[in-house]
C-alpha cells in the first residue's frame, strides 16, 4: 500500500503552492498556533476547494462538494444542533451501511460513538470546504434551533454533557473563529501604527514624544495588546 502523502507534500508536487509560499505559512501557523491546513486558507494563496482536497487526500478521506449533496433531512433531525455546532460537521446521508458526515477536519472518536448510537450505524466522514460547511450549518441547524431528545436512546447526547461544564461563551464554528483572530490581529496592528504615527504627529505628553523609536514601538505593543484583548473578548460572547 502506498504511503500517505502529507498535506505539504500534496501542494508542491502538484504545483498548487511553491515552495517559498508554503515555507512563509508554515512559519505563519507556527506562529499564531494553528494546523497548516487552516493557515494555507487564511492566506488565500489557492483557492478553498483545492486546499481541502489536498487536506482531504492527505488524511485518507473523499473530498466532496457540499451544494452537490443531497441532503437527507430525516438524519440531519436526529442530531442536536449544540453538537453540530460544537464539533462542525453536518450528517447528509446515508452510504453503504454508514452515515457521511460532512466536516472540514475528521471528528474526534468521543463524537463518532455518540453518533453511532443515535444512528445505530458507524459513521464515515466526507471533507468540504469551510463556507460550504458553514452554511449547511446555518440552513440546517440555525441558532436557537432545538431538537427532541429521543428517551429509547438512553444516554446523554455530548452536547448536554458539554452544558454541565462551566463555559462562558456558546461554541464558535471555524469560520467565527477565523473571524475573531483576523478582527483580533487587526486591532492590534492598528493600534500599534496609530500609537506611533500619533506620538511623531500629534501634540502628546512630553514623556511619550521623548521616547525612542523602539520603546515608543513596545509602548504601542502593549497598548496594542489591550485593544486585541477587548476586542477579543467582546467577539468572545
Amino acid at each position: 500500500m502506498a504511503e500517505r502523502r502529507k498535506l505539504e507534500a500534496i501542494l508542491t508536487e502538484n504545483q498548487l503552492v511553491s515552495a517559498e509560499q508554503l515555507e512563509q505559512v508554515a512559519r505563519y501557523a507556527h506562529a499564531v498556533g494553528i494546523d497548516l491546513c487552516e493557515a494555507v486558507l487564511q492566506k488565500k494563496i489557492a483557492p478553498p476547494d483545492v486546499v481541502m482536497a489536498a487536506y482531504a487526500e492527505s488524511v485518507g478521506l473523499p473530498f466532496v462538494h457540499l451544494p452537490d449533496i443531497s441532503v437527507d433531512e430525516e438524519i440531519v433531525v436526529q442530531v442536536d444542533p449544540k453538537t453540530v455546532r460544537q464539533y462542525s460537521f453536518v450528517p447528509v446521508s446515508i452510504d453503504q451501511g454508514h452515515v457521511l458526515l460532512a466536516t472540514t477536519k475528521p471528528v474526534i472518536p468521543d463524537v463518532a460513538d455518540e453518533l453511532r448510537m443515535i444512528f445505530n450505524l458507524p459513521v464515515r466522514c466526507v471533507i468540504c470546504t469551510p463556507t460550504e460547511l458553514s452554511a449547511a450549518i446555518s440552513k440546517y441547524y440555525p441558532r436557537g434551533a432545538t431538537r427532541m431528545v429521543q428517551a429509547e436512546q438512553g444516554k446523554v447526547p455530548l452536547s448536554q454533557q458539554s452544558a454541565k461544564k462551566p463555559k462562558s461563551v456558546e461554541p464558535m464554528s471555524d469560520e467565527d473563529k477565523r473571524d475573531r483572530f483576523l478582527k483580533t490581529l487587526a486591532t492590534f496592528n492598528f493600534t500599534v501604527a496609530f500609537v506611533y504615527f500619533a506620538a511623531s504627529f500629534l501634540p502628546v505628553p512630553r514623556i511619550i514624544a521623548n521616547l525612542s523609536p523602539v520603546m515608543l514601538l513596545l509602548f504601542g505593543a502593549i497598548v496594542g495588546v489591550v485593544a486585541a484583548s477587548v476586542m477579543w473578548k467582546n467577539l468572545s460572547r
